[in-house]
């Protein structure tokens, strides 16, 4: 196995996805990435030509992945952005929470140059963990379709 990567697992209605990398941050970019791949499977057709800085604050880290997944849900429903770069910086816990920072890079969606995926509705708790396995980190996470 890769030292970052994800994989789709079975799931009988929506989308299962398990994420792992060696820290919190790169397994939250594998995570972003198989939602981006979901959307648009073929994320070398994504040209980086806008970047955005996302920031997130949330009470947990479920709850950081659930608002950071969001996020992109909600940039790509408000200005059809789709992304084929994700950086995650820092996920520091600060005073009660956790926060995250992000560079993403992507482009609009086009559907004449970018493959059409599957729509997702939302994020879900459903399913959702993140722990630690020997020195790795490993997310699972499942997307209502």
């Amino acid at each position: 196995m890769k030292d970052e990567c994800f994989k789709f697992l079975d799931h009988t209605a929506d989308v299962y996805v398990r994420a792992y990398s060696k820290t919190l941050e790169g397994a939250f970019e594998q995570v972003a990435y198989s939602l981006m791949t979901t959307i648009s499977p073929n994320l070398n057709l994504i040209f980086p030509k806008i970047e955005k800085f996302i920031e997130i604050i949330s009470e947990d880290k479920e709850a950081l992945l659930f608002d950071f997944l969001s996020e992109f849900l909600f940039i790509f429903d408000v200005e059809e952005l789709v992304f084929s770069s994700v950086k995650v910086k820092i996920i520091k816990k600060k005073n009660d929470n956790y926060k995250l920072e992000a560079i993403v890079k992507g482009e609009k969606f086009n559907i004449e140059k970018h493959e059409i995926g599957t729509e997702v509705k939302a994020i879900t708790y459903n399913m959702m963990k993140i722990e630690e396995k020997n020195s790795n980190i490993e997310i699972d996470v499942v997307f209502d379709i």
